[in-house]
């Protein structure tokens, strides 16, 4: 009985947690993240490969990462939501980890695509926030992971950048 409870009680506070959140976005008090990236896109040369957000010391923080296959490097960046302010920036060189995120990167370059514009495609039909996305490549397949949250709580989804279309084998709700 007692773990039932304690099971309810953690779903509960995710739940309402994912609810808080939501809220937040919606009151609008924050520069949208594909703002962002097409920022970042503009003036930087390379492919963002990763986003994700954390609070930090009470703030909302976007986190980046961008590889430029060609320099062979990651620049690590991180801005406050609030208004979009450079916080800071880090470059190191590409690590046997990052392999498969620099394969998809390649693709997008090739293809004269960017992040955001997948991701806005990718999107473009639901009314939710962007919390998370990061490119990988694994059985042949460059894809993008993406993570949403909207009214009813947090989902993710898939979407394939060569083909610019979503994943539905990887597609879960």
């Amino acid at each position: 009985m007692r773990l039932w409870l304690l099971g309810f009680m953690l779903v509960s506070g995710i739940a309402s947690a994912a609810q808080s959140m939501y809220s937040m976005f919606a009151a609008g008090d924050y520069v949208q993240p594909l703002s962002v990236m097409q920022q970042i896109e503009k003036g930087v040369s390379g492919v963002i490969a990763e986003f994700e957000m954390e609070t930090q010391e009470g703030e909302l923080v976007y986190q980046f990462e961008l590889i430029n296959p060609l320099a062979n490097s990651i620049t690590r960046f991180e801005y406050r939501a609030r208004d979009g302010k450079l916080l800071k920036q880090k470059a190191s060189k590409v690590s046997a980890d990052d392999l498969a995120e620099v394969e998809a990167a390649r693709l997008i370059a090739a293809k004269n695509q960017t992040f955001s514009g997948i991701i806005a495609k990718a999107i473009k039909e639901r009314k939710a926030f962007l919390t998370e996305a990061k490119l990988d490549h694994d059985l042949g397949i460059s894809y993008l992971e993406i993570k949403l949250l909207d009214d009813t709580g947090k989902f993710k989804l898939a979407f394939d950048v060569d083909n610019l279309r979503p994943l539905p084998l990887l597609q879960w709700d």
